[in-house]
């Protein structure tokens, strides 16, 4: 067993999944399914810490929300648990996955899954495809002012290519996670163009010391 395992069993106990009393960050007082073995930055209150307070200030002005790539469904949660929202949407392709977010949703306040519904399918801009829809398609769903969070591995172009009836037309407040600085451009200029002020959020200092591992 490495040094950082060893750590990690000291702080967190044995590794694996199980529900976990969330005591730091955006579920601080919430039950969430952890495994401290891959994830224990959620316990330290240290996962995707930079976008935290831009996630707060934004939901807390929103009355639906859109978690479009919510896997485990840690922001759709959130979204769930604050007052003001009435309404979330989680997008999720993976069935296995959807499964899991229900779980985490079902440790928590009955009234968060009550108002969420999960979409198990992937978010583009090609209809009338099986196992893909459109941010378009939940216009009238979609309460002002309305919260997305976009997190689906490259894909967020096509994601804001298939909602721009929704951008255009309604009051959205949004966070987009992109891959590349390619894809950061073709964002920013997508939402630019459609009338939107865009803030570019870093990797914080202390990445380099406890990096977030993604694929990409």
């Amino acid at each position: 067993m490495g040094l950082k395992s060893i750590i990690k069993r000291g702080l967190f106990g044995k590794s694996g999944t199980r529900p976990r009393g969330i005591s730091r960050g955006l579920l601080k007082g919430m039950k969430f399914n952890v495994d401290s073995g891959h994830k224990s930055m959620r316990l330290l209150g240290l996962d995707e810490s930079e976008i935290a307070s831009a996630t707060r200030e934004l939901a807390a002005g929103a009355s639906s929300a859109a978690d479009v790539g919510a896997n485990d469904g840690w922001y759709a949660l959130y979204f769930a648990s604050r007052p003001g929202i009435t309404r979330v949407f989680a997008f999720e392709p993976d069935g296995a996955v959807v499964e899991a977010m229900r779980r985490n949703f079902e440790l928590n306040e009955p009234a968060f899954l009550s108002r969420t519904t999960f979409v198990e399918a992937f978010v583009g801009n090609r209809a009338g495809q099986n196992h893909w829809v459109k941010l378009d398609d939940y216009v009238a769903e979609l309460t002002e002012p309305v919260l997305l969070k976009i997190d689906v591995d490259g894909g967020e172009i096509d994601v804001l290519e298939g909602g721009r009836q929704l951008l255009t037309s309604r009051d959205c407040r949004l966070i987009v996670e992109t891959h590349s600085a390619e894809l950061e451009k073709g964002c920013i200029e997508r939402l630019t163009a459609m009338g939107y002020s865009c803030r570019i959020i870093g990797n914080a200092w202390y990445r380099a010391l406890i990096p977030e591992h993604r694929e990409i």
